[in-house]
């Protein structure tokens, strides 16, 4: 779809420039002609058409694939910018930015904004027993699963590691519990066949619902203890932060707690 965009655009030009290039040339030729009869009419217009038609197509294809490879850059580097490169799902930067968007519009009647955070169980495990390939080769396998459960929409996002996010606008909260749960349960409905192997996947998932007023930060935040909370007490389910009785311990500085 771009690169007939692209062509399109290209051909605009080009066309523009030639015109141009052929109006510029007759025009003087004609006002001069008006002066001058003696010159072979047919001859000049010709010339004024032909030199033109080969100078402005030529000048216009160096031009053109200049500007073409220029947004062809751009569009690379915004996908790198946005995209993780393992699953080719949005990056943490682009799940925010998509975050704030549905906030915004959450403010104006636009449904129930609520944001879920996702981590695999065991997959410290996975990494230990069939290697690095196999780590990464799961991975792929939950952006897809994810990819294709995501919130109507909305986006699921890979924050880095094992933990993945989503977000989205719902009708209700229990329109958003129904996608979460669906998600965990598809995810552990799925194996990635990796060298002959099948691989069993599971995710604890942590979501909540935004309160009025409140920040994506503050919210993810809410989400996360539910997620800890998932994880203590099971994994392999959805846990909505209204769930969590007890607030979590807030962890020491620069200590990460592990989670697997």
């Amino acid at each position: 779809m771009q690169m007939t965009d692209d062509l399109r655009k290209a051909l605009i030009v080009g066309a523009v420039i030639t015109a141009a290039s052929i109006a510029a040339s007759v025009i003087p030729v004609w006002i001069w002609l008006q002066f001058d009869p003696v010159i072979d009419h047919a001859s000049v217009y010709i010339s004024c058409i032909v030199l033109p038609a080969i100078i402005a197509p030529t000048c216009s294809f160096f031009l053109l694939r200049a500007q073409m490879r220029a947004e062809k850059l751009a569009r690379e580097n915004d996908r790198l910018a946005n995209s993780d490169q393992l699953t080719g799902l949005p990056n943490r930067r682009a799940f925010f930015a998509a975050a704030e968007t549905l906030r915004a519009r959450a403010k104006f009647g636009g449904g129930v904004l609520a944001c879920a955070i996702a981590d695999l169980d065991h997959f410290k495990l996975v990494n230990d027993e069939f290697g690095h390939d196999a780590g990464d080769a799961v991975l792929k396998s939950v952006g897809g699963v994810l990819l294709e459960t995501a919130p109507p929409g909305g986006i699921a996002a890979r924050l880095g590691g094992e933990e993945f996010a989503l977000v989205g606008l719902f009708e209700s909260k229990a329109a958003a519990r129904a996608v979460f749960n669906q998600v965990v349960a598809s995810v552990g409905a799925s194996t990635c066949d990796h060298g002959g192997t099948l691989l069993s996947i599971k995710i604890s998932l942590g979501f909540a619902a935004a309160e009025p007023g409140e920040s994506i930060s503050t919210l993810m935040s809410r989400a996360d203890r539910a997620l800890y909370e998932a994880k203590r007490t099971g994994r392999n389910r959805a846990l909505a932060a209204d769930e969590v009785s007890e607030p979590m311990r807030v962890p020491a500085p620069n200590i990460r707690r592990a989670r697997g």
